[in-house]
């Protein structure tokens, strides 16, 4: 084929193809006026077949064209988009590129990784594919999923390369890729043909391991596409075939369609497809919902393993500012720094430990996606900020399952949840993944139990719903008591791992319930703690200095609220008393830490001027309760302290 015919031959139509019979907009593809096929023999000939009808498979393999030689040097070879070819062998891999229009070459054989080398072998040739937008996915060895990207305009590797996005993909004895972002595994005991979408915008797994074809797919020597979700299999004995999945219409068309057949096909080294010689029209890629700022969001707390104490919370300007507390026993000490810079965020921050003693921020940009950042432990170095994306609605919630590997929930714009975990601890995060659930139209509360994480969410109605999380999935939804509820739940852990939720319900009280025993269904009816009428969610804690249950609200006047159990777990509780004769802008958030006296607690609220203030239990107060015995023990007494001012905004 001359020169001019292959530019020719490239060109894109501009005729838009849907699915035969359907009108599934989502499935429209936009393909060159072929589609081109590549394959290297065992001489080393690297041959070039325009296949007519890319989409469609209405026409028969051509005759195939030498475009070049010596390419025996690679036990595989890969093609991306834009006619660039990547060869594997044992020293690692290697970039070329075609000028098609000219014929020429001009990057050729040029050694861009020393890794990747052991997809040569036959056992791992087949888990290595690229996909329409140039993406290099491939299986490591631990049966993870990663993706890199070669940029040979800069002679450098995409920032986001060499990139762990999904784990447990050991299931599947091969991979290949087809448009952006879509992989393709068979599974190795079934031989079922399942297909996930990755959209690297949102850093979504729009769709996982999909079970598309129920056929047996193992009898294959390889396996290709030319982009556009087409896909061409070689089999052993010689037939290559071709297949279009529809991904709206959920099934085939053309399916299994004979394009030719030839032994010479079973001999190639490598079959390749051009993955740029067709594309899907529809972008798949989330809007980013709008997210304003939040006014007057509480504090998060948290004790570091060093036992400084660390605070974070966004302003109502969307400043993320962090505080750090040296001396637990010196509320004085804490030093603020604003760590947002010119970004700004929304909604409660969250603050979590790593196993290695570094803390991690997590908050949500305005912009709708979640970023996050770190600090060794007793530095008040920050790294740089990573931006895990996501498009959500709602800022994420953090927890930590029982192996350190920290999880993030957040809930998206149709109400339906989403989360991502660490590789493994103490390292960056997988892709997000949907859960099961709909309908959620506020943050997520996430707490860490014995084996995993129970989630609550709260529906339009005030339904509030609970389900487990374990090893990537939730268990059903199941509705938490008989009343609506506004705000977000306060959760703590009983002895045995018994959950107890604290909420509000629509007439400002505060109600409550708890499990029997570890992971049984809550009651249906709640239970009301006093009756006084609340302006904010209560936060709650099990007090270390007692075993009562402290309970903390803002009222409507704006002061602060206590009451708790008269008796470990009587459920009877003590008259609401005020504890703060300050005006809080936000809601209180309580917390447990140990400071040089021992373990004890407070509550922490900020003013409208955004001041931080702190209420620590008075420690005579442990003194006037050990001397009670069984009986009702008095109220707890609280020490007032004055934060240091925040940064000037």
């Amino acid at each position: 084929m001359t020169a001019l015919a292959t530019a020719v031959a490239a060109l894109p139509l501009t005729l838009t193809l849907t699915a035969s019979g359907s009108a599934y907009a989502a499935d429209a593809v936009t393909c060159t006026s072929t589609g081109v096929l590549y394959s290297t023999t065992t001489a080393g000939n690297l041959l070039r077949r325009n296949v007519p009808d890319p989409a469609g498979a209405t026409g028969a393999l051509p005759a195939s064209a030498v475009i070049d030689t010596g390419w025996d040097q690679y036990p595989r070879v890969l093609a991306g988009n834009g006619a660039t070819f990547y060869g594997i062998k044992s020293d690692g891999l290697y970039l070329s590129h075609r000028d098609s229009a000219a014929g020429t070459w001009d990057i050729h054989h040029r050694k861009i990784s020393d890794s990747f080398n052991s997809y040569r072998l036959d056992e791992n040739r087949d888990k290595i594919s690229v996909d329409r937008g140039g993406h290099i996915w491939w299986l490591d060895g631990d049966g993870d999923l990663r993706w890199s990207r070669y940029d040979r305009t800069t002679s450098a590797w995409d920032a986001g390369s060499n990139k762990k996005v999904a784990s447990g993909w050991g299931r599947y004895s091969m991979i290949f890729a087809t448009d952006l972002g879509v992989v393709y595994g068979v599974d190795s005991a079934t031989g079922r043909l399942l297909r996930s979408r990755y959209d690297f915008t949102s850093q979504r797994w729009l769709q996982a391991h999909k079970v598309v074809s129920t056929a047996d797919w193992r009898d294959t020597e390889d396996l290709t596409s030319f982009g556009g979700d087409v896909i061409l299999r070689v089999k052993p004995n010689g037939d290559v075939r071709q297949y279009r999945y529809l991904e709206e219409a959920g099934n085939f068309a053309p399916y299994n369609v004979l394009l030719g057949s030839d032994a010479t096909w079973s001999g190639y080294t490598s079959v390749t497809g051009a993955p740029d010689s067709c594309r899907l029209d529809a972008n798949h890629t989330p809007a980013g919902p709008e997210v304003d700022t939040e006014d007057f969001t509480p504090n998060s707390i948290m004790q570091a393993s060093t036992g400084e104490i660390e605070y974070a919370y966004a302003d109502n300007s969307g400043r993320l500012v962090h505080g750090r507390q040296t001396n637990p026993s010196d509320f004085n000490s804490v030093q603020w720094t604003t760590v947002s810079g010119n970004e700004a965020f929304s909604g409660q921050p969250q603050l979590a430990e790593q196993p290695d003693g570094r803390t991690a921020l997590t908050a949500q940009n305005v912009n709708s996606e979640i970023w996050w950042r770190r600090h060794a432990a007793s530095s008040p170095d920050w790294g740089d900020w990573i931006d895990l994306a996501g498009a959500m609605r709602e800022h994420p919630v953090t927890a930590k399952t029982a192996d350190g590997v920290l999880a993030q929930f957040a809930v998206d714009a149709e109400g339906k949840p989403w989360y991502r975990v660490q590789q493994r601890a103490n390292v960056d995060f997988l892709g997000w993944l949907p859960l099961s659930g709909e309908g959620f139209t506020g943050p997520l509360t996430a707490v860490a139990v014995r084996d995993g994480i129970q989630l609550f969410g709260t529906t339009a109605d005030g339904t509030l719903r609970t389900a487990a999380y374990r090893d990537g999935s939730v268990g059903a939804w199941t509705t938490v008591g008989d009343q609506a509820i506004t705000g977000t739940p306060s959760v703590v852990i009983h002895p045995g791992y018994r959950l107890g939720v604290f909420a509000r319900n629509s007439a400002g009280n505060i109600i409550t319930l708890s499990q029997a025993s570890e992971g049984a269904a809550f009651p249906t009816a709640w239970s009301q703690v006093g009756d006084r009428a609340f302006a904010g969610s209560p936060s709650v804690v099990i007090s270390p200095l007692t075993g009562i249950t402290e309970v903390m609200a803002r009222a409507a006047d704006g002061y602060m609220y206590n009451t708790g159990e008269q008796i470990q777990g009587s459920g009877t509780w003590r008259t609401w008393r005020q504890v703060s004769f300050e005006v809080s802008a936000t809601d209180p958030t309580a917390f447990t830490y140990s400071n040089s006296n021992g373990f004890t607690w407070a509550y922490s609220f900020r003013t409208s001027s955004n001041q931080s203030r702190a209420y620590e239990v008075t420690p005579t107060d442990t003194a006037a309760r050990s001397t009670t015995g069984d009986a009702a023990r008095p109220a707890p007494a609280f020490t007032a302290h004055e934060l240091p001012a925040p940064p000037a905004a």
